[in-house]
């Protein structure tokens, strides 16, 4: 049901939604704000409730789960307040940096954003619990017309004021949250201070090891955003965060799908070490023969087909496809078995992995940018570099579950490598 929902939204998403958009919102800077939003977004959500809200699907016992729920919440209010009082104190500056002569509107939806995407991080671990999956894939679907449908609305229209790619996310993520919110909300608000203090304690790893790992991921996914930025200009992040929408979000979104049935069936059969590797390597097959094709296919014609989907002038977006869709394709793979490092109470170990990946993406993007000036080149070195930590990674997560894969991930980039000669033989000699 989760992965139905999921593809059901990506596919009207990449049919329908994304080619409109582009069209109605013909401006690349718009959409370099909408991706510097979302990169923000992404961010602050990593550290917003100190990833306690992970614990909820490890501890055992259903009340302190709902604690855990309840701890979750108010370190998330915490932070909300705690940001609107930084972005207070120091807009100017930000505004500044983002290249804004007075501050945009949509920034002082950023800290408020975050704490909805929280609160649905909180409520999404909690309904995974209770296997609520009907519920997970309605909200699913629910928010993704909410949301693009106001944005679809307010490019029509043309309405003024916020840039209406940003408010139709934030608008999506308080539907979400409302229909997320069990129905007897005044039975759960009650709370045991020391309940809570206890299991602040009892599940410390989660802030101290799972969400800086977390963050730094994060961090590192996201660094190309502000680097562009940095480096070169508005329109630049548009081109990059629409290429991002054909490839990223959509592989994403399945991978979080798959991911949160993974974690919760891997946590209850840890022990049994044949059975975790038998649904771990399923996964594997299915993830990877699944995506395989789009993937070598926006490889080949990614300069032809992202044109073609989002319209006139965005030309630049197809080349960022070709480059980028196997590093999106490598964290597609490797992301839901990152759920190990919790299941096995190794954070420590993905804390290592979460911060080579974001130090040596970031220092061999900046590098690239600063000697080469080349933007195309500079994703292609961050593309290879990432492909080759999340390989890693993935390693290490399936050896946690008790299985080497290193000769079937081998035979997976042969496979790979193959369809790459067959698909660019057929476009450049026979078409």
């Amino acid at each position: 049901m989760l992965f139905g929902s999921s593809s059901i939204t990506q596919l009207i998403a990449l049919v329908v939604v994304v080619p409109a958009l582009t069209r109605l919102f013909p401006d690349p800077g718009v959409h370099g704000d909408m991706t510097l939003f979302m990169s923000l977004m992404v961010i602050g959500a990593a550290f917003f409730t100190l990833k306690y809200d992970q614990a909820v699907m490890v501890e055992d016992d259903r009340d302190k789960a709902k604690s855990l729920v309840k701890l979750s919440v108010l370190i998330n209010l915490s932070f909300l307040l705690v940001t609107y009082l930084v972005l207070f104190l120091f807009r100017a500056p930000f505004t500044k940096y983002l290249g804004f002569a007075t501050t945009p509107s949509w920034l002082y939806l950023v800290p408020f954003t975050i704490f909805l995407t929280a609160m649905v991080d909180i409520l999404n671990v909690w309904w995974n619990r209770e296997k609520k999956y009907k519920k997970l894939s309605f909200n699913r679907i629910a928010t993704f017309a909410g949301s693009s449908g106001y944005k679809l609305l307010h490019g029509a229209l043309k309405f003024n004021g916020p840039n209406g790619l940003i408010l139709g996310h934030s608008i999506g993520q308080l539907l979400s949250v409302v229909l997320f919110l069990p129905k007897r909300i005044k039975a759960n608000t009650s709370v045991e201070i020391q309940q809570l203090k206890d299991l602040w304690h009892k599940y410390k790893s989660f802030r101290n090891w799972a969400m800086p790992g977390s963050l730094i991921n994060v961090i590192g996914a996201q660094i190309p955003v502000f680097l562009i930025l940095f480096f070169f200009d508005r329109e630049s992040n548009g081109h990059y965060g629409n290429a991002m929408k054909l490839t990223y979000l959509p592989l994403t979104a399945v991978s979080y799908a798959i991911s949160q049935v993974l974690f919760e069936r891997l946590a209850r059969i840890k022990n049994d070490t044949t059975e975790a590797v038998k649904l771990g390597y399923n996964i594997l097959y299915f993830l990877f023969f699944l995506a395989l094709i789009p993937v070598v296919a926006m490889v080949v014609w990614g300069d032809i087909i992202t044109p073609f989907i989002l319209g006139e002038g965005w030309e630049i977006s197809g080349v960022m496809t070709q480059i980028m869709v196997l590093f999106c394709f490598a964290m597609y793979v490797s992301s839901p078995f990152a759920v190990a490092f919790e299941v096995y109470n190794r954070l420590r170990l993905q804390f290592v992995f979460t911060s080579l990946f974001a130090i040596l993406t970031g220092v061999a993007l900046v590098i690239t940018f600063q000697y080469t000036k080349d933007m195309y080149m500079g994703l292609m070195v961050f593309a290879v570099v990432g492909i080759l930590v999340r390989l890693g990674m993935l390693i290490a997560c399936l050896r946690l579950i008790g299985h080497n894969p290193i000769f079937k991930l081998l035979a997976g980039i042969f496979i790979i490598a193959i369809s790459l000669v067959v698909g660019f033989t057929l476009r450049y000699w026979i078409f």
